[in-house]
């Protein structure tokens, strides 16, 4: 986010983090931290429009390597979301069902990929056995697939995806970075090194056929140049900057030893690309490392380490001063919500006046 009040707002909460530990190591008071209702208000708006924007550009892109990588215009847009109970458990009944709906392009560039989902899982409701009630489903992670209606008989690709972190995914990050929590899980042990945090916020996937032809991908990357027509076709103007691909990060997980691949048996080529001015994280893979990757995304192991997550946030509330509170505050700064949580965050927080 480039705007200037947002990115003020967010480092007068850092500074202020600084002012409670000192007060805190000193004995005094608390100092108080003043925040202006409409600059919470420019915060969610902004953050709202930045997403939006984003996203519509990642649409772009991902058409553009589309069709360069599948050899057709042809593509079909398909709104896929991953769901499962409000609070999930392992065993019976913790099932997670995917959705596939077909989409327009304008209809996508309606909303917030969040809420895509969000309106797509609440036309489902969901029960584990005929004897219980129909309860709600909740989005867990949501993708846009680019299905090519045809190939090309060289094609090296067969399928696109993109995918867009979650804002509460995005706010968690933003506390990390505050209380620098990479620092405190290892000096305290709290989480498990092997965490994942988030290194991005749009990313796309090319699903390839076989592992030469992710190479293939990769190298057509490395030296794709869009014509300014091109670029007109899907709705940009010819800048500079939107032509060809910066190679800005490359890791090959593909080609690793078999004792330095994850446990999960993921592998890709990841690439970070600049388009323009924003990055993208771009995943290279064969479809069945995809699919393998797929059923970890809906099986218990991967609900489990969601749980497990979820758990180490909660240690790290009950042990590091402010965190939680620092939590619920960036919720509200990211995430719109009503007046009636915002007063009882400023009613519980003595240090917090909204003005």
């Amino acid at each position: 986010m480039k705007d200037e009040r947002t990115n003020r707002l967010l480092a007068s909460l850092s500074t202020h983090l600084d002012a409670l530990r000192e007060s805190a190591r000193c004995g005094s008071a608390a100092p108080v931290l003043e925040i202006a209702r409409d600059e919470i208000d420019n915060c969610r708006n902004t953050w709202e429009s930045g997403v939006l924007s984003g996203e519509h550009h990642l649409y772009d892109f991902a058409t553009l390597i589309a069709h360069a990588l599948t050899g057709t215009k042809q593509i079909q847009l398909v709104a896929r979301v991953v769901m499962g109970r409000k609070e999930e458990e392992e065993g019976p009944g913790s099932q997670r069902i995917v959705i596939e709906e077909t989409i327009t392009r304008e209809n996508l560039k309606r909303v917030t990929d969040y809420s895509l989902a969000q309106r797509i899982a609440r036309r489902y409701r969901y029960r584990a056995s005929y004897d219980q009630p129909f309860g709600v489903l909740y989005p867990r992670a949501s993708f846009l697939e680019l299905w090519p209606l045809s190939t090309a008989e060289d094609a090296p690709a067969t399928r696109v995806l993109t995918r867009v972190k979650t804002n509460d995914q995005i706010w968690n990050k933003v506390c990390d970075a505050l209380f620098a929590v990479d620092t405190i899980a290892q000096r305290n042990k709290i989480l498990n090194p092997g965490s994942k945090y988030i290194k991005d916020i749009f990313g796309v996937k090319v699903l390839t056929p076989r592992r030469p032809d992710s190479y293939r991908v990769d190298e057509i990357l490395g030296a794709i140049t869009w014509t300014p027509r091109q670029l007109q076709e899907v709705g940009l103007k010819p800048e500079v900057g939107l032509l060809k691909l910066e190679l800005v990060e490359r890791k090959d997980y593909l080609s690793l030893p078999q004792d330095q691949k994850k446990r999960t048996g993921w592998e890709a080529i990841k690439n970070v690309y600049r388009w323009g001015t924003q990055l993208f994280e771009v995943q290279i893979q064969t479809e069945a490392n995809y699919f393998l990757e797929a059923l970890h995304l809906t099986d218990t192991s991967h609900r489990t380490f969601e749980m497990q997550r979820r758990q180490m946030r909660r240690e790290l509330e009950r042990v590091v001063p402010h965190y939680a509170d620092y939590r619920r505050l960036l919720k509200l700064l990211f995430r719109r919500e009503d007046d009636e949580e915002l007063h009882a965050l400023e009613e519980s927080l003595p240090w917090l006046t909204i003005v």
